[in-house]
């Protein structure tokens, strides 16, 4: 996880990437985001701001530093989900994707406390009525990515037909 010199999420807003994932052409597989059967090909990404503080299954925190990262996340999330326009879904699929900051081991199920309020995000940018599974979201997937400088959560959202 990053450490002392990570900024809080509202300074960081501003450079992370956001954008409307194109679709995968017919016969290839993407390693990341493999939309489940019933998929309408249209995938969102959003990316969460490099260097934010995650909350890992391992975390022994006090609870309102817990606290405290779970809103960042939350609000970062929100806020990126919104600058990509990601429209209303009925459904949706959703990978989640740890872009750790070096090559260190790392269990691909460790994000999913920051996935939960990463997901708590983008439901509250209006992009998915609740995170109910499996009425709005069909299912949610971590993996482990690519390095990045200082880290980053990215989330794969692939629309779902109703």
């Amino acid at each position: 996880m990053p450490g002392p010199e990570t900024a809080p999420a509202s300074s960081l807003l501003g450079q992370a990437a956001v954008r409307a994932r194109p679709e995968t052409p017919a016969g290839a597989s993407d390693p990341i985001v493999s939309p489940p059967a019933g998929s309408t090909g249209r995938t969102y990404t959003i990316a969460l701001p490099a260097g934010l503080e995650l909350l890992s299954l391992n975390d022994r925190l006090h609870w309102r530093e817990r606290h405290r990262r779970y809103q960042d996340i939350k609000e970062a999330a929100c806020v990126m989900a919104r600058q990509a326009k990601v429209p209303r879904l009925d459904r949706a699929w959703i990978t989640v994707e740890y872009q750790p900051p070096d090559r260190r081991h790392r269990d691909a199920d460790n994000p999913m406390a920051a996935s939960k309020a990463a997901v708590d995000g983008i439901v509250l940018a209006g992009c998915l009525v609740d995170d109910e599974c499996p009425r709005y979201v069909t299912g949610i997937w971590a993996t482990i990515g690519p390095v990045y400088p200082k880290g980053r959560l990215v989330l794969h959202v692939a629309e779902v037909i109703a």
